[in-house]
């Protein structure tokens, strides 16, 4: 029998401790490591410019980058619905991609005002469009991407400024009233200014005229700006005598990008001109009941004067000879003047039978050799017809200046109003039938 001696023993005893120590402690230690590495599998975030990447469950997200709107940007109220923008994530491990698009009224997304989410994403760029926002207001905007159930990561906020809502009410028409006459050689339209709330810049006004009531086809418009408490507009279009038109307008803020709705449609009879609208001057004054009973037939321009000629002026029907001091009056010429949207009409030139036509005054004279006295033309007084000009031309039977109350021995009787352009240096002519324009001849200016 061998004994080993206690050193032996005690060299093995120590040896078998250290072992056994050292298991116990490599053990714990290979366990961290292993748990670690599962969890790290399972779930991590990385940041990266424009947003961060979620990885978790073998999915991985990116986060999208917002396109539009772009930081800071200001839109007007009438610009909405707005719409956002991002530039598609990156998504791996399967599954449909969705977006997940929140608006809010701070920088901390505390107070979110709009979600959309369940956005299906589209090729390269994703959009959503906004319900309308108050205005007046900063707003912030964020997206994430959303794949098999999980949520990425919500970009970097963004901001923008909805301006303030501004409503413009529709202008009221007044006149031509509804179903009235329009007359001057173009009609003048007049609305009361569109009420408005909120911070408006200026305003303009559309005025339509249409041959329907449907205004399927719109024959002559104007914009114009608003003027003090009415504002007006004088259409430049070629309207048929007593044709019925209908008009409209619309009131727009093109700082703010709005316009009012049209205004009620009103209707009209275009007469190019009427006597009884016409206030009469040194004439009788009841010259617009007078029976019209003749018709202008032409007015020849030239540089020395203009001749009128009518079809009761002479043959067997012609106007009779009216007493007039020591001899007789056939006719007396006259003219109306559209000043500042009111016709004034006063008969001036009396004529004898056979005395030339030329006896009028040279067409650059008018304002002076016609309407010299204030006291007697009062309005019409000095004014001188501009080239373009556009002036009434008729004749009426007997003496018809300087008498306003007329004489009830006169024949009482005139011609039509023949609405003409004024030349006052030029050979023009124009010629009327049945008291309609059917031609005009016009040749150079003389200077």
């Amino acid at each position: 029998m061998n004994v080993k001696s206690p050193s032996v023993c005690t060299a093995f005893a120590l040896a078998l401790a250290a072992s056994a120590c050292s298991h116990s402690a490599t053990a714990p230690t290979q366990s961290s490591s292993t748990t670690s590495t599962a969890a790290s599998s399972a779930s991590s975030t990385t940041q990266s410019s424009g947003g961060g990447t979620l990885t978790t469950n073998g999915i991985t997200i990116t986060t999208p980058v917002p396109v539009s709107p772009a930081d800071g940007q200001k839109f007007r109220y009438a610009e909405q619905p707005l719409t956002l923008t991002v530039k598609d994530a990156v998504a791996t491990g399967g599954g449909t991609v969705t977006y997940t698009f929140q608006v809010a009224s701070d920088a901390g997304f505390a107070n979110v005002v709009q979600t959309k989410d369940g956005v299906a994403e589209t090729s390269g760029q994703t959009s959503v469009k906004l319900d309308t926002l108050p205005g007046q207001k900063d707003y912030f905007w964020r997206a994430r991407a959303n794949s098999n159930g999980t949520a990425g990561l919500f970009s970097k906020g963004r901001t923008f400024n909805v301006g303030p809502q501004v409503v413009i009410q529709a202008p009221t028409p007044l006149s031509p009233a509804n179903g009235a006459q329009s007359s001057g050689a173009q009609p003048t339209l007049t609305v009361a200014n569109a009420a408005r709330t909120g911070p408006a810049g200026p305003i303009t006004y559309l005025f339509q005229i249409s041959d329907s009531s449907a205004f399927s086809n719109i024959i002559g418009s104007a914009n114009v700006g608003e003027q003090d408490t009415q504002t007006s507009a004088t259409i430049n279009v070629n309207l048929t005598t007593n044709a019925t038109y209908y008009w409209r307008a619309q009131a727009s803020d093109a700082s703010n990008g709005i316009s009012s709705p049209f205004s009620p449609v009103f209707s009209f009879k275009y007469v190019p001109f009427d006597m009884h609208q016409a206030i009469i001057l040194n004439s009788p004054l009841d010259l617009a009941n007078w029976a019209q009973t003749g018709n202008i037939t032409s007015i020849v321009f030239t540089p020395d004067a203009f001749l009128v000629d009518f079809d009761k002026r002479d043959g067997p029907d012609r106007w009779p000879d009216t007493p007039f001091g020591a001899g007789s009056l056939e006719y007396t010429l006259g003219m109306c003047l559209n000043l500042n949207s009111q016709w004034y009409c006063s008969a001036v030139v009396q004529f004898w039978y056979g005395r030339e036509l030329s006896a009028s005054t040279p067409p650059w004279n008018v304002g002076t050799a016609w309407f010299y006295d204030p006291a007697r033309w009062g309005p019409m007084a000095g004014h001188q017809p501009q080239d373009g000009e556009i002036v009434g031309i008729f004749a009426c039977a007997g003496n018809c200046r300087n008498n306003t109350a007329g004489d009830a021995s006169y024949v009482k009787e005139r011609t039509n109003v023949a609405l003409i352009p004024w030349t006052n240096e030029a050979d023009e002519s124009f010629t009327f039938s049945a008291g309609k324009l059917v031609r005009t001849l016009t040749t150079k200016r003389r200077r």
